[in-house]
């Protein structure tokens, strides 16, 4: 996945992840950083944050997810995206990394790059 479009619009890749990986169905992109999917007759809305950990290893979560949060760490080694239900995060807080690992519902890594391959 290419840096900028997946910081510019991550729901794209993610979306179409969350199809391949987890099984959902009827991916919806509802805006740059927000996706819906179903699975079961049940449909999922999800909320996709791009972020650092800071020198103290925490990361400031936005509240306000209706069901789950990915959340991708770009400068964190090995897996670097979670999942959050977005219950644990209705309120804006920042979180150390230890409780991601307490919190998450799945974890994955996502290979971040700017090199972009071009037909020839």
């Amino acid at each position: 996945m290419e840096q900028q479009k997946l910081t510019t619009y991550p729901s794209k890749p993610f979306g179409l992840y969350a199809r391949l990986e987890w099984g959902l169905r009827d991916v919806k992109f509802l805006s740059p950083f927000s996706f819906s999917a179903s699975r079961d007759g049940k449909t999922y809305t999800f909320s996709v944050l791009m972020t650092d950990y800071n020198s103290n290893m925490d990361i400031v979560l936005p509240g306000n997810h209706e069901h789950y949060l990915i959340v991708c760490i770009a400068n964190k080694q090995g897996d670097n995206c979670v999942l959050l239900d977005g219950n644990v995060c209705r309120s804006p807080k920042v979180v150390s990394l230890k409780w991601i690992g307490e919190n998450l519902k799945r974890k994955f890594y996502v290979k971040l790059t700017s090199d972009i391959l071009h037909d020839s």
